[in-house]
């Protein structure tokens, strides 16, 4: 099942200010920006450069991403802008492994509204 089509991130405007005035945190497989947005709304971005190889493997880190956030998303805060962006090293991460990147980078920024902890 894909992500709904309003949390979709897909204007290039929206991508722009989260790279201009968002927030960013990384860790070892991940780069996750974040910013502010209308309360009650929530888009998410996901990201994968050339530099990581051709369009079938970049296609397949996306979507590990993008399940690993659909099976995250009902924990995660509402009003905020969310782009993901994958590193070299998550060529090598199973889907374990990003979906914990994500959730630890959530949790980091204080978008994390499961375990009681916000």
């Amino acid at each position: 099942m894909a992500l709904p089509r309003q949390e979709r991130l897909r204007e290039r405007g929206k991508f722009t200010l989260l790279f201009k005035k968002g927030k960013s945190l990384a860790d070892r497989n991940l780069v996750l920006y974040y910013y502010p947005a209308e309360p009650g709304t929530r888009e998410a971005g996901f990201s994968v450069g050339k530099k990581l190889g051709k369009a079938v493997i970049r296609n397949r880190i996306r979507r590990r991403m993008k399940e690993a956030y659909r099976m995250l998303m009902p924990e995660v805060a509402d009003g905020y802008l969310l782009l993901f962006i994958g590193r070299r090293p998550i060529l090598q991460a199973d889907f374990k492994e990003i979906l914990n990147s994500e959730k630890k980078l959530l949790k980091k920024a204080n978008l994390w509204k499961g375990d009681g902890k916000r």
